[in-house]
């Protein structure tokens, strides 16, 4: 499955690419984040609770940084597990200045999706993770 996207943040690029790097800040705003813990610069581990569909279960997962420009791009990685499933991607993020003093994210990348999960059909895959990546946004720009 595809990825991809753009938001336009309220505050500069420096203030939300230390938002980005924060587990508290980001456990707060994904939807069903039970926890994100920094294991070390770069890798995180967490869990998440999920419901596609019919299909819901707690999903155990590590997140790897690299590639890393500060401020201005890095990869993500991702590899989750649990009883309805996996899901593992790969994606790139990009932030730009604007000249009001905001801060443009692009980003894109692709993730497979396996077990029960995937069963729910691709279409509403993709409209439930549009959904939860637009709330972290909206979250986030408070």
């Amino acid at each position: 499955m595809k990825i991809e996207g753009e938001h336009i943040f309220k505050g500069p690029r420096q203030a939300v690419w230390e938002m980005f790097r924060d587990p508290e800040v980001l456990a707060s705003a994904m939807p069903g984040t039970q926890a994100l813990n920094k294991i070390d610069d770069q890798n995180y581990e967490g869990t998440m609770n999920v419901r596609i569909g019919p299909v819901s279960g707690s999903f155990a997962g590590q997140l790897n940084v690299s590639n890393e420009n500060p401020p201005e791009s890095c990869t993500l990685t991702v590899d989750g597990r649990g009883a309805a499933g996996f899901a593992k991607g790969v994606g790139n993020v990009h932030f730009s200045d604007n000249s009001d003093g905001s801060t443009f994210m692009k980003y894109d990348g692709d993730v497979v999706i396996g077990g029960t999960l995937a069963s729910v059909g691709q279409r509403m895959i993709d409209s439930v993770s549009k959904s939860m990546i637009k709330t972290a946004f909206e979250t986030l720009d408070l």
